[in-house]
């Protein structure tokens, strides 16, 4: 529920602190946001952008998340983790698959996770009890006090270093996780997902270097896995290719494919600091 984490959130129009008043939070200039019955509270008080994540998208990342595919990148980010945070910031939460393993690994912490879509929210609301949830889009500035958690999270998500900078602490890290040029590669070509930029991980190390950000280690992803057809089509529907195809166009696509069929998860976490 939001209220664990409420002391971490400023308010978006104003920049004060944000208190819980009754089903809302308020900060001292007045400016109030509703608490949802799901437990996650809305900060962007606006339309969504048409790249937040629809509800199909949402239930198939949860779909396949909670199948243990992904579980090999769960395991290097949880060894990336510092073992002392307590203070924890996921941007671009989706379901919050991977806060609530980090939390099951930390008892003592808690986490705020932020994702655009209210479809995401309303699922990562109800995947740890030490996790709260806001809407906030990562690409702007953060609904973050300053120097406010000791460790962000960023997996296969987008992101704002600037902002990063701000609201961690000056010995906090920044664990991020992004693919690997052959990450599903298997499905690429077949079910028309898009690629992977060659030098992806060079201009992520570039733009984080602004705000004084240095990689300290980094652990390699790379296991070949058999996949059925659902787990295609559920790593299909919930990425972007979900905004041009419907669901039945997808899955045709897929079933003239032989399955079961090995796919390739490649992935680098990279821990970062100051």
């Amino acid at each position: 529920m939001i209220g664990v984490v409420s002391d971490l959130l400023r308010c978006p129009r104003c920049g004060t602190e944000l208190e819980p008043a009754g089903r809302s939070l308020r900060c001292r200039a007045g400016h109030a946001f509703d608490v949802a019955r799901q437990g996650y509270v809305n900060l962007t008080q606006a339309a969504q952008p048409g790249h937040a994540d629809t509800a199909t998208m949402v239930a198939a990342r949860d779909a396949l998340l909670g199948s243990g595919r992904y579980d090999v990148v769960i395991e290097a980010v949880l060894s990336m983790v510092p073992s002392g945070s307590t203070d924890l910031l996921d941007v671009g939460t989706g379901t919050g698959h991977y806060p609530a393993a980090v939390l099951d690994s930390l008892p003592a912490a808690r986490c705020l996770g932020l994702d655009v879509s209210v479809a995401a929210c309303r699922r990562a609301a109800r995947a740890h009890p030490r996790l709260g949830v806001a809407t906030a889009d990562a690409w702007g500035q953060l609904p973050v006090a300053d120097a406010a958690v000791d460790a962000v999270l960023s997996v296969f998500a987008p992101r704002n270093p600037v902002e990063l900078a701000r609201v961690l602490r000056p010995d906090g890290s920044v664990i991020t996780v992004t693919p690997e040029p052959a990450h599903l590669i298997e499905l690429r070509g077949a079910l028309g997902l898009l690629g992977v930029e060659a030098d992806k991980q060079s201009r992520l190390a570039q733009s984080l270097s602004r705000p004084g950000f240095r990689a300290l280690e980094h652990q390699q992803v790379d296991e070949h896995q058999r996949w059925e057809l659902e787990d295609a089509v559920h790593a299909v529907l919930m990425g972007p290719n979900a905004f041009h195809h419907t669901e039945v166009e997808i899955r045709d696509r897929a079933a003239r494919l032989d399955w079961p069929r090995t796919v390739t998860i490649a992935a680098r976490v990279t821990r970062w600091g100051r």
